[in-house]
């Protein structure tokens, strides 16, 4: 799998210096209007995932990665845990 992820990191070689906007999804939903105006600070928002299903990370509306979320000192990451080729 090392090796596997090599080869895909080389291959992007002539784009590694252009900055990309990644975007961290944690699940979906649909709500109709009258939900999402009677949203205030404490109302939840119940999503597709559970807690233990993990995240996708996203760029021009496609998932690239998957991970997890991690805490760092006082801040939230991701743990990177596959890369989506287009065989998966």
């Amino acid at each position: 799998m090392k090796k596997e992820n090599e080869e895909i990191i080389q291959s992007w070689r002539r784009f590694w210096d252009l900055p990309l906007d990644l975007s961290v999804e944690l699940g979906q939903t649909k709500l109709k209007i009258r939900e999402i105006l009677n949203l205030v600070p404490s109302s939840i928002i119940k999503l597709s995932r559970s807690t233990g299903e993990g995240v996708d990370i996203r760029a021009d509306n496609k998932s690239l990665l998957r991970g997890e979320i991690v805490v760092l000192e006082d801040r939230a990451g991701v743990r990177i845990t596959e890369i989506i080729t287009e065989d998966n």
